[in-house]
């Protein structure tokens, strides 16, 4: 879990050092990176998925994205369907649901990052 998170780490401070490097987005760097590592590990979730390795490659999207997917059937689908999970939009549907979801959860982890760093420089 560690390593997942270090490398998660690296994509994020790879994007940053990039972005320096072209001097793209001077006080949004950081969120940029928090952004494309949440796409990526969301993009990684959904090619693992079914298996395990899937929660464990993007933890929080998956955990997260499978509560979305049960809010989304509970509120806007038909629980009791036996076809529950066709009664929802399909962005909405597992595995699909992991990237929007790990995306927003690594862009808000991000711009929290982001506002400290910005303060710091201050």
């Amino acid at each position: 879990m560690v390593v997942l998170h270090a490398a998660y780490g690296l994509i994020v401070w790879s994007v940053v050092l990039l972005l320096r490097r072209f001097e793209v987005l001077p006080r949004a760097r950081v969120l940029a990176g928090f952004v494309i590592a949440g796409v990526i590990g969301g993009l990684v979730a959904v090619w693992a998925w079914p298996a395990d390795l899937a929660v464990l490659l993007d933890l929080p999207g998956v955990l997260l994205g499978d509560l979305v997917y049960s809010w989304s059937i509970a509120y806007l689908g038909d629980p009791a369907s036996s076809q529950a999970h066709f009664t929802i939009p399909w962005l909405l549907r597992v595995p699909q649901v992991y990237v929007p979801v790990s995306t927003l959860f690594w862009g808000f982890v991000g711009l929290v990052v982001q506002a400290v760093v910005n303060r710091k420089r201050r």
